[in-house]
C-alpha cells in the first residue's frame, strides 16, 4: 500500500511549560466534545500539568484559536465529558485530581460594544475522596435517564461510584496491582475491567453493586463471577466502547502488538495483529449506527510516526505522521468536516486531513477558483519587478557591507602546559597525571555595534579534550579575551597536534558567517623527553635547505635548559604520554633531520608538529626562500600501506563487537520487562503463585545488564581508540602523498575519500562513508576493468562490516592505494622494487 502524508490544516505552538510531559503523559488529558454554546463546532480540551486549555481551531491562523485557558487548584489526571447535572442542558466538564475531581459549566456570553465573546468556566461541583486516584469513566450506570455518574479507580484497583457529589459505593479487587484501563458501555450496562494478569472481566453494574456488600462481610465467600472474560496474554493499553448497531456496541481494545474488537456479550469479531509497535489508536463510525450499511473504522498510530486505516482486518490507508503522536481523535470543526486531531510527543497539537497530494505549503487553504492566466501573468510581472528593486538595494547595501574579518579581529594563543589541578578533569587509573594547557582567544573589535552574537565553538579530537565545548557572547564590548583549558585523557593515539575552534557571527544585518581559526598545540602537553633511544624500526627524513638548526630552537615549546639532559649528538626522544611510546628525532650536518619510532603511529604527530615548527621558525626570521623535502622511501611506503588496512580492519572488527553487545542489551533489556510482566501476574492471581523462579530470573538478567552495560562503556573506548590509530596513520599516508605524487588531482581525491576528519569521539560509522566514495573511484577514476569491478564491488544487501563486504572493501583500499603509489615505487630505492610483497598476505579478515 502506498504511504502518503497527511495534510496539516492546524497546529497551535508548542506548549512551553517545563512541566508539560507531567501534565499529558497519556491520551486521557486531551478530549473532543461538542456544547451547546459552541454548536458550530467541536471544542478541543487539553490537561497541562495544572492547566486547563480549550482550543477552537479557526481558518484564519492569525487569529488565537485558544477560547479558555484557566489554572485549577491541581494536576490534571483525566478530563471528561458528559451530562452530570439533571438540570442542565449543555454538557459538562469532569476534571480528574489525585485526590478529587470537579465538574466544569462552559458558558459562552455574547460581547458588547464589538468587544466580542467571552467564554466562562464556572465550577458546579467538587468532591475529595482518600484514595488516590488513577482513572475515571462516566455514564449513565444502572440505566439511569437523567444524568451520567461517575466511576473512579484508585491505585489499588478499587472501584468508586458517584452521583454528582454523593458517594454511592465502593467495589474492592484484591487481585489489581498495578490498575489498567476501565470503560463503560452504555448499551448493556457493563464496566471492562483490565486487571494485573492481562485479562479483560467484564461485570455489569447490579454485580458491583452486590461486590460492594460482599466486601462488608468478609466471612462470605466473596467469589465474583464476571459476565464474560477474555485473556489477552499482553498488557492492555487502552479500550474505547463504540455502539454499532440498535442492540449492540463493540469493544476495542489496543495491545501492545494486537487490536481486539469484541461485541459487548463477548462475542469476538476479529483480531488484528500489528508488525509495528503501536502507540494509540482512535474508532469512529462512518454512517449511524442504526443503518446497516454503516462502516467501523479504526485508526492506529506506530512508534515509527505512521497512521493506518483499518476495516475489520483490512488495511484501508497508511500515511507518515509529522510526529510521534501519543494521542489520538477525530474531530468535526467549522470548516474541516473530517478532521484528524493528534497530539505529539513534544506538545504540539495538529488536525490534519487525509490527502494524496501532499502540500509543500500546511498554512494554506485548498483554493478551487478558476484564475485568469492574463491575470496571473500580470502578478507574476509585477512581483519581478519588486524582486528586482530588492535585489538593486541588496547590491547597494553590500557595496557598504564589510567583511567579517574586518569587523573582528582573532588571535590565538596557547599557554603552558602544566599538570591538571582541577578535580573536575580527574580520571581514575590514569597512568600518566594529566596535563592541561590553556587556548586563550582574544577578540578585538572596533564597532561593537556591528555585531550582535558571537559563539566560539571549540574542536578537539579524543584523547585532547576542551573544558568548554560552546561559549557564546551576547554582546562584544571592543575586546573579549575567552580562556578555556585542553585536556589530554584517556590512553588513545595522538591523531591531531591541531586545536580547531570556529566562530559563528551574527552581525548587525542578521547575517550569519563562520570563521574557522586553528593554532598548533604544545609537545609538552601530550609529550615529555626522555633519554636518548637510537635504534628504531622506521625513520623518515625531512631535508631543507638552510643551515642546520639546533634542536632546541625548533621545538621551542622547552626551554633549553628543560632539554638540555636529554640531548645526546643532536639526538633526542620522546614518549607520548597517552601511549609511553617513543618517537626520535635526529639533526644531521648535511641540513637533514630524521624523525624515527618503533611504530608508525607515533611518527605522524611529531612530523606535522615538526615540520610546522620548522616554517614558523624560519616565517619568524623573514626566510623567503626556504625549502623542505621528505624523503620517501619504498619500504615504509609498503608498511605504512599495509598498518593502514591493519587498522581499518581492528577498527571493524571492535565495531562488530560494539553492536553485538548493543543487540544483546536490547535483547536483555526486553527479557527484563517481559518477567517484570510476568511476575505481576504471578503476584496477582489467586492464589498467589510461585514468584522464586521469575525473582531469581529476574535478578540474573539484571545483572547481566549492568555487565552488558558496563562492556559496552569498555568497546566504545576501544572503538574510538582504533579509530584515532586508524585517523593517525591515514593523516601519514596523506602527507606522504602530497609529497610524492604529481597528480594533485587524485591527491585531493583520497584525501576526500579517506574522510580522516570525519572520525572522533562520537562518530566511527568511517567505513559505511567509505566503500561509497572508494567504489566509485576505482570504477571512474582509475578506469579498473569491468572483470575487476564485479569482483570488487560490494555486496549492496549486506552490512558494509559483514566478512563479504569488508574482505572487498579492504581490497578496494589496496588496490586504489598501490596504484596511486605506483609511480613511487617505482623510483624508491634499490630495496623497493624488486621485493615488493603485496599487502593483501598481511591482512587478515574478520
Amino acid at each position: 500500500m502506498s504511504i502518503f502524508k497527511i495534510q496539516q490544516w492546524w497546529s497551535n505552538e508548542k506548549l512551553q511549560s517545563e512541566e508539560y510531559m507531567d501534565g499529558i503523559q497519556n491520551e486521557s488529558c486531551i478530549i473532543v466534545d461538542k456544547f451547546n454554546s459552541h454548536s458550530e463546532s467541536d471544542l478541543i480540551i487539553l490537561g497541562q500539568s495544572s492547566l486547563m486549555k480549550i482550543y477552537k481551531p479557526l481558518v484564519d491562523q492569525n487569529e488565537s484559536h485558544i477560547i479558555l485557558e484557566t489554572q485549577l487548584d491541581d494536576v490534571v489526571l483525566q478530563i471528561k465529558t458528559g451530562k452530570f447535572l439533571a438540570s442542565c442542558a449543555d454538557r459538562q466538564i469532569l476534571i480528574l485530581h489525585p485526590n478529587s475531581y470537579a465538574i466544569y459549566l462552559l458558558e459562552k456570553q455574547d460581547g458588547h460594544a464589538g468587544v466580542g465573546d467571552q467564554n466562562i468556566i464556572t465550577p458546579v461541583i467538587k468532591h475529595s475522596f482518600t484514595r488516590r486516584a488513577h482513572s475515571t469513566t462516566c455514564g449513565p450506570f444502572g440505566n439511569s435517564k437523567s444524568r451520567d455518574l461517575i466511576c473512579i479507580q484508585a491505585l489499588d484497583g478499587t472501584l468508586s461510584i458517584f452521583d454528582q457529589d454523593t458517594f454511592l459505593f465502593m467495589c474492592i479487587f484484591n487481585d489489581i496491582i498495578i490498575p489498567g484501563p476501565i470503560n463503560y458501555v452504555a448499551t448493556s450496562d457493563l464496566f471492562i475491567i483490565t486487571k494485573s494478569t492481562w485479562i479483560l472481566e467484564i461485570y455489569s453494574y447490579q454485580q458491583l453493586c452486590e461486590f460492594s456488600e460482599l466486601s462488608m462481610r468478609p466471612n462470605k465467600n466473596n467469589t465474583r463471577i464476571p459476565q464474560w472474560t477474555y485473556n489477552a496474554g499482553e498488557e492492555i493499553m487502552s479500550i474505547q466502547v463504540i455502539r454499532t448497531s440498535t442492540n449492540f456496541a463493540s469493544i476495542i481494545a489496543l495491545g501492545e502488538r494486537h487490536l481486539y474488537c469484541f461485541q459487548d456479550n463477548g462475542l469476538m469479531k476479529y483480531i488484528i495483529r500489528f508488525d509495528y509497535i503501536p502507540i494509540c489508536f482512535h474508532a469512529y463510525l462512518i454512517g449511524w449506527y442504526y443503518e446497516p450499511n454503516s462502516r467501523l473504522l479504526v485508526m492506529v498510530t506506530s512508534e515509527d510516526a505512521k497512521l493506518y486505516v483499518y476495516e475489520a482486518t483490512t488495511l484501508l490507508w497508511s500515511c507518515d505522521l509529522a510526529h510521534k503522536a501519543i494521542s489520538l481523535s477525530r474531530c468535526f470543526l467549522s470548516s474541516l468536516p473530517g478532521g484528524l486531531l493528534t497530539l505529539s510527543n513534544n506538545g504540539i497539537v495538529n488536525v490534519s486531513y487525509l490527502g494524496t497530494e501532499p502540500d509543500l505549503n500546511p498554512n494554506a487553504i485548498p483554493i478551487n477558483e478558476a484564475f485568469d492566466p492574463k491575470q496571473v501573468q500580470d502578478d507574476l510581472e509585477k512581483v519581478e519587478e519588486s524582486l528586482q528593486k530588492i535585489m538593486d538595494a541588496k547590491e547597494g547595501l553590500d557595496e557598504h557591507d564589510m567583511d567579517t574579518e574586518d569587523i573582528i579581529k582573532i588571535k590565538l594563543e596557547c599557554g603552558k602546559p602544566a599538570r591538571n589541578i582541577f578535580s573536575q578533569f580527574e580520571i581514575e587509573n590514569a597512568v600518566e597525571p594529566l596535563q592541561t594547557c590553556p587556548v586563550i582567544v582574544v577578540i578585538t573589535c572596533e564597532d561593537p555595534k556591528n555585531v550582535q552574537s558571537l559563539q566560539i565553538t571549540y574542536d578537539c579530537i579524543p584523547p585532547l579534550i576542551s573544558s568548554e565545548t560552546t561559549i557564546c557572547l551576547d554582546t562584544i564590548n571592543g575586546t573579549e579575551i575567552v580562556e578555556t583549558y585542553i585536556i589530554l585523557s584517556g590512553d588513545a593515539d595522538i591523531s591531531e597536534s591541531r586545536i580547531n575552534i570556529k566562530f559563528t557571527v551574527t552581525d548587525n544585518m542578521g547575517k550569519v558567517k563562520v570563521l574557522s581559526k586553528s593554532t598548533l598545540l604544545p609537545l609538552g602537553l601530550y609529550c615529555y623527553p626522555l633519554e636518548a633511544v637510537e635504534e628504531n624500526s622506521y625513520q623518515m627524513t625531512i631535508e631543507t635547505n638552510q643551515t642546520k638548526l639546533d634542536l632546541t630552537e625548533i621545538l621551542s615549546d622547552f626551554s633549553k635548559e628543560e632539554l638540555a639532559s636529554y640531548i645526546s649528538n643532536d639526538t633526542l626522544t620522546f614518549a607520548y604520554r597517552t601511549s609511553q611510546k617513543t618517537v626520535t628525532i635526529k639533526a644531521y650536518d648535511n641540513n637533514m633531520y630524521r624523525i624515527e619510532a618503533n611504530e608508525v603511529t607515533e611518527i605522524a604527530p611529531m612530523l606535522n608538529h615538526f615540520v610546522q615548527r620548522l616554517e614558523d621558525h624560519y616565517k619568524r626570521i623573514d626566510v623567503a626562500e626556504f625549502e623542505m623535502n621528505v624523503g620517501i622511501n619504498g619500504e615504509i611506503i609498503r608498511q605504512i600501506m599495509h598498518k593502514f588496512l591493519k587498522s581499518v580492519e581492528l577498527h571493524a572488527r571492535q565495531r562488530v563487537k560494539l553492536k553485538d553487545l548493543e543487540e544483546e542489551l536490547n535483547v536483555l533489556q526486553r527479557q527484563f520487562t517481559l518477567i517484570q510482566k510476568r511476575l505481576l501476574v504471578q503476584y496477582g492471581s489467586l492464589p498467589p503463585g510461585d514468584c522464586d523462579p521469575l525473582e531469581f530470573l529476574m535478578k540474573d538478567t539484571h545483572e547481566r545488564i549492568k555487565t552488558v552495560a558496563h562492556e559496552i562503556m569498555e568497546s566504545k573506548n576501544c572503538v574510538v581508540r582504533a579509530g584515532n590509530t586508524m585517523r593517525t596513520i591515514g593523516s601519514l599516508i596523506v602527507y606522504i602523498l602530497k609529497e610524492a605524487v604529481s597528480d594533485h588531482l587524485k591527491v585531493k581525491l583520497i584525501e576526500e575519500m579517506l574522510s580522516l576528519e570525519t572520525l572522533n569521539g562520537h562518530f566511527q560509522e568511517w567505513e559505511e562513508a567509505v566503500a561509497q566514495v572508494s567504489s566509485y573511484i576505482l570504477n571512474k577514476i582509475l578506469k579498473k576493468s569491468e572483470k575487476d569491478k564485479e569482483k570488487l564491488a560490494p555486496v549492496t544487501d549486506q552490512d558494509i562490516l559483514s566478512q563479504t563486504n569488508l574482505k572487498k572493501l579492504l581490497k578496494q583500499l589496496r588496490v586504489i592505494l598501490e596504484k596511486v603509489f605506483f609511480n613511487v615505487q617505482e623510483t624508491a630505492t634499490d630495496e623497493g622494487k624488486g621485493n615488493i610483497t603485496r599487502i593483501e598476505e598481511f591482512v587478515e579478515v574478520i
